[in-house]
């Protein structure tokens, strides 16, 4: 065991994600003008989120975007604390889980509510924000 070589020190691994979007590129740009879309399947009729290419009930690859609209219901809610180096420094946080008029469900970090009186059954609203490098994402907020 002695001629193992030892640990001396720790760095930070940094991975780069380049992933097309061009299938997707509606709901990015709806979602930095504030709507909410997603694809809704030309066969069959379901709905999908997050947006799919390919229907995933019957494989069709004919589509239409629909607009899903801002309000939801929260679903459920989990608080995390021990955060992945990903999130270092950014403290706790609140993910959710939210159901649209439609039924479609989706997850989101849940800002602006005390974990203490959040509730299944609130209502939240989607909300676009810019992250670091410019990219958009979403979050719930109170409605």
């Amino acid at each position: 065991m002695d001629d193992l070589p030892q640990l001396r020190s720790r760095r930070s691994l940094t991975l780069r994600f380049d992933i097309p979007i061009s299938k997707t590129r509606e709901f990015w740009e709806s979602l930095s003008r504030g709507k909410f879309v997603t694809t809704k399947c030309a066969n069959c009729g379901r709905v999908s989120f997050p947006p799919q290419s390919d229907c995933p009930d019957c494989m069709a690859s004919e589509s239409e975007w629909v607009d899903l609209g801002p309000e939801a219901s929260l679903v459920t809610f989990t608080q995390v604390r021990v955060t992945p180096a990903s999130f270092e420094g950014k403290g706790p946080y609140t993910i959710a889980i939210a159901e649209f008029r439609d039924g479609v469900r989706a997850l989101a970090w849940l800002e602006g509510v005390d974990p203490e009186t959040a509730e299944p059954g609130m209502k939240v609203r989607i909300e676009a924000r810019t992250g670091e490098g410019g990219n958009p994402y979403y979050v719930f907020v109170p409605s």
